[in-house]
């Protein structure tokens, strides 16, 4: 398994700070830093001796054949800051990650955040199922799995033909709520992806979820926010939308509602644009707009035709370089393609690249 020996010492407690600090300079050597971790490294990087015996009281314990087990049976990949596969967006968020752990195939390119109270209103469930298939056309839609409103997002993107992305508050072999297990399944059936940046085996906290929300942030271009209380968690992952300088929305409501009186106060502020409409957001877009604007609706897709379709979202491309990106064989990628010109979805262009029509 690639990037085994840092997923180890990540278990052995060191940090994902650490591990930046640690490997930003040392290329391929994590299998001899691991080796020799209680002879020479420790250290050098650990300065508290208390952290050192703690870490060193985890390697001593650490269940190697175990995690390798649990990886290799959610065929979960370990993805490093050196990888090329590493989401740009997330290189440049304040606590950047070092390793991802990932379920799936992570969409390239923009996503679109979604979030909102756990508790969800029939009011916040009829907005989701309004505006998220719009924007699930144009961006992958990510949210961090929980119950009420992520989930609601989640499940309205893969009804509408579209992927989306998981970014739990857990270990990657953990499911919280342990509802969700079917959920996630089928989201990495369905070509999107569940991430982690927590350790193996790692529960749920309330702290870790201000970490996760700034990984979900950090993979968007914007975020909607549907529903929240004065004080919530919502409003927490609006503050770090707005610190990272991404595109913030919100859904008004009853001003008597309790639900409602985050996303009023941050429309109120200016710092939210209000959004009842899915065209509220995509004209935010230009060079999407016309694709928001199709009077007539788009054929369903299947999860490989969505996959390209949302590739082409984001910039022209030749089949070659769809298959590349998508991992898919050119021969399968090619009969789709066939099929979206059919569709009068997608047209070629002089130069053989495909583009949305």
């Amino acid at each position: 398994m690639k990037n085994k020996y840092l997923v180890y010492l990540h278990s052995c407690g060191f940090s994902q700070n650490e591990l930046w600090e640690i490997f930003k300079n040392w290329g391929e050597e994590s299998k001899d830093f691991f080796e020799n971790l209680e002879q020479k490294n420790l250290e050098k990087y650990i300065p508290n001796s208390e952290r050192r015996e703690k870490i060193r009281e985890q390697y001593r314990k650490l269940d190697v054949k175990k995690i390798d087990a649990t990886l290799k049976k959610l065929s979960v990949e370990i993805v490093s800051q050196m990888d090329e596969s590493y989401p740009e967006s997330l290189k440049h968020i304040p606590h950047s990650p070092y390793i991802l752990y990932i379920r799936g195939i992570v969409p390239s390119g923009d996503m679109f955040g979604v979030v909102g109270s756990r508790k969800i209103t029939s009011y916040g469930k009829k907005c989701i199922e309004q505006i998220v298939p719009d924007i699930a056309k144009i961006f992958p839609i990510v949210s961090g799995g929980a119950a009420g409103c992520d989930a609601e997002a989640h499940k309205i993107a893969l009804q509408s033909g579209w992927n989306t992305v998981v970014v739990v508050g857990t270990g990657i072999d953990q499911c919280y709520p342990v509802s969700h297990a079917s959920l996630f399944d089928t989201i990495v059936q369905s070509w999107g992806a569940i991430i982690s940046i927590f350790r193996v085996g790692e529960p749920g906290n309330p702290y870790m979820c201000p970490v996760r929300n700034e990984i979900v942030v950090g993979l968007s271009r914007g975020i909607l926010v549907v529903e929240a209380q004065q004080k919530s968690g919502s409003l927490i992952t609006a503050g770090l939308c707005l610190d990272m300088g991404k595109d913030l929305f919100a859904i008004p409501w009853d001003i008597m509602h309790s639900y409602s009186q985050g996303c009023n106060s941050l429309i109120k502020k200016w710092e939210a644009k209000c959004v009842t409409e899915s065209l509220d957001i995509l004209e935010e877009y230009d060079i999407l707009l016309r694709q928001s604007q199709h009077k007539e609706q788009i054929p369903l897709l299947d999860p490989i035709e969505s996959q390209i379709y949302s590739l082409l979202s984001q910039e022209d491309s030749s089949i070659e370089n769809i298959a590349e990106l998508l991992w898919q064989d050119v021969r399968e990628v090619m009969i789709k393609i066939s099929l979206l010109e059919l569709k009068k979805i997608i047209k070629k262009d002089i130069g053989w690249n495909y583009r949305i029509v």
